[in-house]
């Protein structure tokens, strides 16, 4: 009778050598764009300027950075379009998607409230709220580096997000019943992402 081709004995030795990666092992690194609130010239990896948003706590998007809780890593999407070919229906691909309408993002918000001043002060930029005027993209997108990790704090993997702006800060409730420290998910709109070789 056939054998399978994998067994448990393979997947022990397999894991002996490596381990699964830890949905809890990732750090993020805000790139804000440079018009908020002016630029101090410093750079970050690709050439773009971090911008100067600052709070009693420090430079907002390197305070916001160690305060995230939840992440998520972007995905891809092939639209498809079908060819009729000797009276069969084939799938062709058409186009690639890069899921950029939608990623969110959660942040423990600390007493200075820095999350929610940082990512409201963002959005109001790229809204003129009494003109109702839209800034040109390049004056309010930015980008995030998302680093994955393992459990020796070394980096296994790398993705940029491209052109990204927060497009919805979600209401946060206040409760006297709850004493867990205050939580704003954050959803961003991006154009496209790529692997950063590490």
């Amino acid at each position: 009778m056939e054998q399978a081709h994998n067994s448990l004995a393979n997947f022990r030795a397999e894991m002996g050598k490596r381990d699964f990666a830890r949905s809890h092992r990732f750090e993020v690194q805000i790139i804000p764009p440079a018009s908020l609130k002016g630029d101090d010239g410093k750079r970050v990896p690709g050439g773009q300027r971090m911008a100067t948003h600052l709070t009693s706590a420090g430079r907002s998007a390197n305070h916001l950075s160690l305060f995230v809780e939840d992440a998520m890593i972007p995905g891809l999407l092939l639209g498809t379009r079908p060819i009729r070919i000797n009276n069969l229906n084939e799938q062709r691909a058409s186009a690639i998607d890069f899921g950029g309408d939608s990623i969110t993002f959660t942040f423990l918000v600390d007493a200075t409230w820095a999350a929610k001043d940082f990512f409201g002060d963002w959005m109001r930029g790229i809204v003129n709220k009494r003109t109702r005027e839209i800034a040109f993209p390049n004056e309010y997108y930015g980008g995030m580096i998302l680093t994955a990790l393992n459990n020796k704090d070394e980096v296994v993997a790398k993705w940029e997000i491209e052109d990204m702006f927060p497009r919805s800060i979600a209401p946060i409730q206040m409760s006297n019943s709850n004493t867990q420290p205050v939580r704003l998910p954050v959803t961003f709109a991006y154009k496209r992402w790529f692997v950063i070789p590490v």
